[in-house]
């Protein structure tokens, strides 16, 4: 296992690479005026030149992207050119609050996606199981950004209240940041959760008629240790590989939140720097999100063989 792994970190590079290459190109292929963008369309010529001197705007693309790569393996992604700030104190600044939205997230995302599927699963065609059922319809089918909309509209109209804006971490506040994170996580985790419903649902009603399955229960074992040990975890290996992909899904859906509630995370970052063609900024976060997306999957598929002894990584 350790050598597929060292295998896998080691094809990062080349990906990483070429995605970043991609990007760079794409990023500049759009019409307009970088520096009239940040600079607004009535600056004077001068600043605008001084601006695109400042950064290398007009030098050749293989020179700029050198550059900006140079930096990036040094630790200095550089200069936002929107506000002239260091990127790599900004990523350290806005890191914890996507951080916290993701984790969060994903966390309610398992819970509510595997937990429900099952219980439709061991009460199949039952009254339980069509709710599990419509749930998981109307998750799949409301978009992230009208359910998260919607939390700041009705409380608003109906009790006057809105939630608190500003980020204030755990550790400092507790409470506030409790009802600051978990409300939208919540709505974000619905709508994710909805694939890992139906998924659970399906795996564990085929494991559930398997024929190991039925000598555990013929045996007389515990119906809590033929689920758990017998049904659910085998159960768990394709919901595992959906959970692996939803992360870049709650990657997307931290743009929306982060924008809709205010919160300054590196989503509303990204946000920005495509509004206004940020280039450095855009590489970098191309970057992070290819590494986080990377990694997860790379832990995926070495969490199969906890779940399956009978895998093998060679």
């Amino acid at each position: 296992m350790r050598r597929y792994a060292i295998r896998r970190l080691a094809f990062f590079v080349p990906v990483v690479v070429v995605l970043s290459m991609i990007t760079f190109v794409a990023a500049r292929l759009l019409p307009g005026d970088e520096a009239l963008l940040v600079l607004g369309t009535n600056a004077p010529p001068s600043a605008v030149k001084s601006f695109r001197q400042e950064f290398h705007l007009d030098d050749p693309l293989p020179s700029q992207y050198l550059r900006w790569l140079g930096g990036v393996l040094h630790g200095d992604p550089g200069q936002s050119m929107l506000g002239g700030h260091n990127i790599g104190s900004e990523l350290k600044a806005r890191f914890p609050v996507t951080a916290t939205i993701v984790v969060l997230s994903f966390t309610f995302t398992v819970l509510i996606g595997v937990t429900f599927g099952s219980i439709a699963a061991l009460r199949q065609d039952r009254l339980p199981d069509y709710g599990v059922r419509l749930v998981s319809v109307l998750g799949l089918s409301i978009p992230d950004f009208f359910l998260l909309t919607l939390l700041l509209l009705i409380p608003a109209i109906l009790w006057r209240y809105a939630p608190p804006f500003g980020y204030i971490p755990f550790w400092e506040n507790p409470l506030r940041a409790a009802k600051q994170f978990i409300p939208p996580t919540l709505l974000l985790a619905f709508g994710q959760s909805a694939l890992l419903m139906r998924l659970t649902r399906s795996a564990l009603l085929e494991v559930l008629r398997s024929d190991y399955v039925r000598t555990a229960n013929a045996k007389g074992l515990a119906g809590r240790v033929v689920f758990v040990r017998h049904s659910l975890r085998n159960a768990l290996i394709p919901v595992l590989t959906v959970s692996g992909v939803l992360i870049s899904g709650l990657l997307g859906g931290s743009v929306i939140l982060e924008n809709i509630t205010s919160l300054p995370g590196l989503g509303q970052y990204t946000f920005d720097a495509v509004t206004h063609r940020d280039y450095n900024v855009i590489m970098t976060m191309t970057l992070y999100a290819a590494l986080v997306v990377m990694t997860m999957n790379l832990v995926v598929d070495l969490l199969y063989a906890v779940l399956d002894p009978r895998i093998k990584y060679r």
